[in-house]
């Protein structure tokens, strides 16, 4: 009953064509120009920026060169109607110092322009005092902006990379970057995930620490999905991501979100294709506090300033053995269809003798959540649809509130180390009490990048 692959390399011109006629943004228009007059070229970069000030244009000079020819960039430097004037001052700067370090080629409209770049070109899309974004659109509209004005170079057939990369101002992209895609990306992927370890900030060195915590409690929540067997168990990392051209069309592209853009917009892109990580360097985010979203890394650090003494809390490990119960009878039922009438039963009967699992407890949460009556509609659905029924049905976010759900109900939360050393899925080389945190985001990392990390999504519900 597994769902065949789509191959999205040769579907989906299609939808392209539609979403860039109805769902894309305007300045997209303005790809032609560029690829009318430079040509084709190798691969393709979004990057949202907003109150970077002059050091971007040094952090847009790092990108590396790609094996398929030269790099069409795009970042798109930004702030909301509601900005305060510090981001307007620190935008300033960022475009002031772009003048200086890229020269220009032309003025494409009144807010976009084009530029040389040390592996191709350099569009730069002005969305700040004259044409400042909506608010509470932020980040996801500025990742939109860029992919979709790269998309409209895709559908002109100047791009021989079908990957739209996204990544952010603050991270460093390794010398593989670009050759990672070309040489791993599977015809199935709908997205790729490259790896990714956080560095020190240059300018408060004293966050690193608590960006590896972060990070560490990212690696254990993705840990935790993988052992309990459900195909969400990836990362949502807005700056360690590519998308495919005609997937992102499909979804219709990034949500004009404030945050969690990245998380949404793999949601969907999970029901199009396979999400694959790849293998090789990872990309580098900056350890900096950052109040640009309301949560993430920079948000998380901020908040963890305020409350030094305080270990960061994760979900209870126990809560990761309710969500085994809950794949495990969806397998069950699909092995045999016979007991889907019976679901709750067949959860009952899966979570008896487990232990630290309460069959009632996840019954009132698969209920309250409403994973309970949309994995009966999957099931009942026609044979030749129940996997992709399954998949849309009960996706990332859905499996999200069955998490909050169980959450509620007495399994609440527990400080990180306490967590590491009870999690039945994380064996750690030291009892987690007596590690600094830069070796138990050591020891994760290696845990989430194992050799099979990158098949067990694909291999749950089958």
């Amino acid at each position: 009953m597994a769902r065949k692959p789509v191959n999205p390399f040769v579907r989906g011109q299609k939808a392209t064509q539609k979403y860039l006629s109805s769902h894309a943004e305007p300045e997209n228009l303005q790809a032609r120009k560029v690829t009318t007059s430079i040509g084709a070229f190798g691969h393709a970069l979004a990057i949202p920026a907003q109150a970077e000030g002059a050091p971007l244009a040094r952090c847009l000079s790092r990108i590396p060169a790609g094996p398929e020819g030269q790099n069409l960039i795009v970042v798109v430097v930004n702030a909301c109607a509601d900005a305060s004037q510090a981001v307007i001052r620190s935008n300033r700067d960022s475009l002031q110092a772009i003048d200086a370090e890229f020269e220009l080629i032309e003025p494409l409209s009144e807010h976009v322009a084009l530029r040389r770049h040390p592996t191709g070109r350099l569009v730069v899309i002005d969305r700040t005092e004259a044409h400042p974004l909506p608010a509470r659109q932020g980040v996801g509209l500025a990742r939109k902006l860029g992919c979709d004005f790269l998309l409209g170079a895709m559908e002109d057939g100047a791009l021989v990379s079908p990957w739209l990369h996204c990544s952010d101002a603050d991270t460093r992209l390794p010398e593989d970057y670009f050759r990672q895609a070309s040489e791993q990306a599977r015809k199935d992927a709908s997205a790729l995930l490259y790896r990714f370890r956080h560095r020190p900030d240059e300018t408060t060195p004293d966050t690193f620490a608590l960006s590896q915590e972060y990070e560490s409690s990212l690696r254990y929540y993705v840990l935790g999905l993988r052992y309990a067997g459900s195909p969400h168990a990836f990362h949502s990392v807005g700056s360690a991501m590519a998308v495919h051209a005609h997937a992102y069309a499909r979804v219709r592209g990034f949500p004009r979100r404030e945050a969690a853009e990245d998380f949404y917009l793999l949601n969907k892109l999970a029901k199009d294709g396979s999400i694959q990580t790849l293998q090789g360097l990872p990309v580098e985010p900056s350890a900096r506090s950052s109040d640009r979203v309301p949560f993430g890394t920079g948000a998380a650090i901020q908040k963890r300033q305020a409350t030094p003494d305080e270990e960061l809390r994760v979900y209870h490990p126990d809560l990761f053995q309710y969500l085994q119960i809950w794949e495990a009878s969806l397998a069950r039922c699909l092995k045999q269809p016979e007991l889907t009438p019976d679901l709750p039963r067949v959860v009952a009967s899966q979570a008896r003798g487990t232990a630290n699992v309460d069959g009632a407890r996840l019954l009132d949460a698969l209920t309250e959540s409403e994973a309970l009556i949309r994995a009966q509609r999957a099931l009942n659905g026609p044979d030749a649809t129940i996997t992709q029924a399954l998949r849309d049905n009960l996706d990332a976010f859905r499996t999200l509130r069955l998490v909050h759900a169980l959450r509620d109900r007495d399994l609440g939360e527990m400080a990180l180390r306490e967590a590491l050393q009870r999690a039945p899925f994380i064996k750690l080389e030291t009892d987690a009490q007596n590690l600094p945190i830069h070796e138990i985001a050591d020891q994760l990392e290696r845990l989430d990048y194992r050799p099979d990390s990158n098949k067990t999504g694909a291999r749950a519900r089958q």
